[in-house]
């Protein structure tokens, strides 16, 4: 394909925000369970149909996978990832923290991310060496180096299983004491647009995911000057645990989490 621009997500954040638009006048919300007691609403699956059959139409070559809907995995070398609202549960309660997520990856490469804040309005976007932005204007993580300092968010939601949760427990039970504060957001997108932006210093998510809804976000951190990893500091394999930081304090984080 031609070189990514930002052009290109000019065009997908103007569609984005008119699904979105749309998708608010569809009336009552109809919400049905799904794995465990996560949820799924009419939202959800009028953005994901919308944004897929503008990239389909745009790049009919491409693979496109989706949170309600998953395609071929022999797909092709270029892949999109989208979570057209990624903290369903913040959205119906009317908890103002859910997003929108949209990647690109050529085979394990991250391209392209954006990530729609609803709740605050802002647009994060990062283009593979040309930086991290929000609403236009260039991001950077925190400089804090230390834990003492730092603002950390966490995951734990409905579909957690028993010993996944207890996992969740057990780094909040290392980290309350050694960081400022901790924070429990359970939209992974903002969260890692808020390292990215400096608003925290890391995020942590011990369930071993497919990056769906952190795809865009990951590539934001580290076109900001961030390091992610899984939580043992690793390199992160394609289903795999997520720490992500500003970069100076991860080292410290990863041996708090696995002493």
């Amino acid at each position: 394909m031609e070189e990514i621009g930002f052009d290109l997500i000019e065009e997908l954040v103007g569609e984005t925000k008119k699904a979105f638009l749309e998708a608010g006048e569809l009336g009552d919300k109809r919400v049905e369970t799904k794995e465990l007691n996560d949820i799924v609403t009419d939202v959800d699956l009028f953005m994901e149909k919308r944004i897929t059959s503008f990239i389909e139409k745009e790049f009919p070559e491409h693979s496109v996978y989706s949170e309600e809907k998953i395609a071929d995995e022999t797909g092709s070398e270029y892949q999109w990832l989208i979570d057209p609202i990624d903290g369903t549960i913040n959205f119906v309660a009317g908890i103002p923290l859910f997003s929108t997520s949209i990647a690109l990856r050529r085979n394990e490469e991250i391209l392209l991310g954006i990530v729609l804040d609803w709740g605050a309005n802002n647009v994060y976007y990062a283009i593979r060496g040309k930086g991290a932005f929000c609403d236009g204007e260039p991001i950077c993580v925190a400089k804090n180096k230390g834990l003492k300092d730092s603002i950390v968010s966490f995951c734990l939601t409905a579909h957690y299983t028993e010993e996944e949760i207890e996992r969740v427990l057990d780094v909040e039970r290392r980290l309350a004491d050694k960081v400022r504060g901790l924070r429990l957001i359970v939209s992974s997108a903002i969260e890692l647009a808020w390292c990215a932006s400096g608003k925290t210093d890391g995020c942590i998510n011990i369930k071993p995911s497919i990056r769906l809804s952190s795809t865009a976000g990951i590539l934001l951190v580290e076109e900001a000057g961030g390091k992610v990893s899984n939580v043992s500091g690793s390199e992160r394999a394609r289903c795999d645990t997520m720490l992500a930081t500003n970069g100076l304090i991860h080292d410290e984080i990863v041996g708090v989490l696995n002493k």
